[in-house]
C-alpha cells in the first residue's frame, strides 16, 4: 500500500497501489507487499496462481496514522487438487521511511494465511495449510503525467509454514523467499497490480497473482 502526500506531485503516484498488499498471504497467491500506504479504506479482487492452483479473492484494507500503518485481510475460494475450499489471510505492514519527493520508501511487515483440509471418497486431497511470512520491503514510485502512477517494489521475506493431514499428523518448515510487484494507477480511485513470489521449500510453490483496487472517493 502506498502512502499518500497532500501535494499532487506525490499523491498521484500512490493513488491507488494500496491493494497490493491485499491479498495478503492466502494460498495460491503471492505475498505482494508495496512499501507506501494510503490512509483509509479501500477494496481489491484479486487472482492468482501456480504449481497446479488458482485463487479468487475479495480484500479490503484500512490505512491509519496518515497511511504509516496498514491493516489489510482478504479471504476466496482456492481450486487445487479438484477440490475448491475457502481460504484466508491478514497481514499488517508499517512504512518505515520514504523520501520527500515521492520516490524510494522503505516497509516492515507480517501476517497470516491458511486454508482447511480437503477430501473426497478416496481420501483427502489437500492437506490444512497455515503460514506466516515475515519481511522488508523496498519500493519506488513514480508520476505519470497527472492522473496516473506506477511503483515498483520486491519483498524478501521469511516463511513459516505448519501443514496438518487428516491423521492429526503435523509438519513444519521455514524457507527464505521473494516476491516482486508492480502498481499501476489509471486515476486516483482505480488500479492494478501484478506480480510473484517465489522461493524454496516443499510448501512454496511460485505464484503469480494479478489485482483489481478501487479506493471510494479517491486518493487522500
Amino acid at each position: 500500500m502506498l502512502k499518500i502526500h497532500k501535494s499532487l506531485a506525490a499523491g498521484i503516484a500512490g493513488a491507488v497501489l494500496t491493494l497490493s498488499s491485499a491479498s495478503a498471504q492466502i494460498p495460491g497467491a503471492p505475498v505482494l507487499q508495496n512499501a507506501f500506504a494510503n490512509p483509509g479504506l479501500a477494496f481489491a479482487a484479486n487472482f492468482g496462481g501456480g504449481g497446479g492452483q488458482s485463487l479468487f479473492a475479495l480484500a479490503a484494507g484500512w490505512g491509519m496514522g496518515s497511511g504509516r500503518i496498514l491493516l489489510s485481510g482478504a479471504a476466496g475460494a482456492q481450486r487445487t487438487n479438484e477440490a475448491t475450499r475457502g481460504a484466508y489471510g491478514a497481514r499488517a505492514s508499517m512504512t518505515v521511511w520514504t523520501s520527500a519527493g515521492g520516490g524510494p520508501g522503505g516497509a516492515v511487515f507480517a501476517g497470516v494465511g491458511g486454508a482447511p483440509r480437503t477430501s473426497n471418497e478416496a481420501g483427502m486431497t489437500n492437506p490444512a495449510i497455515f503460514t506466516i511470512p515475515a519481511g522488508i520491503t523496498a519500493g519506488y514510485r513514480r508520476n505519470i503525467g497527472t492522473n496516473r502512477g506506477i511503483s515498483a517494489y520486491v519483498s524478501p521475506m521469511y516463511r513459516w509454514a505448519r501443514v496438518s493431514t487428516d491423521d492429526n499428523a503435523t509438519a513444519s518448515e521455514g524457507n527464505f523467499r521473494v516476491a516482486v510487484g508492480l502498481d499501476f494507477s489509471f486515476n486516483p480511485s482505480l488500479g492494478v497490480t501484478a506480480g510473484a513470489e517465489m522461493g524454496s521449500g516443499e510448501t512454496g510453490a511460485s505464484t503469480l497473482g494479478a489485482a483489481v483496487s478501487w479506493i471510494p472517493g479517491g486518493r487522500r
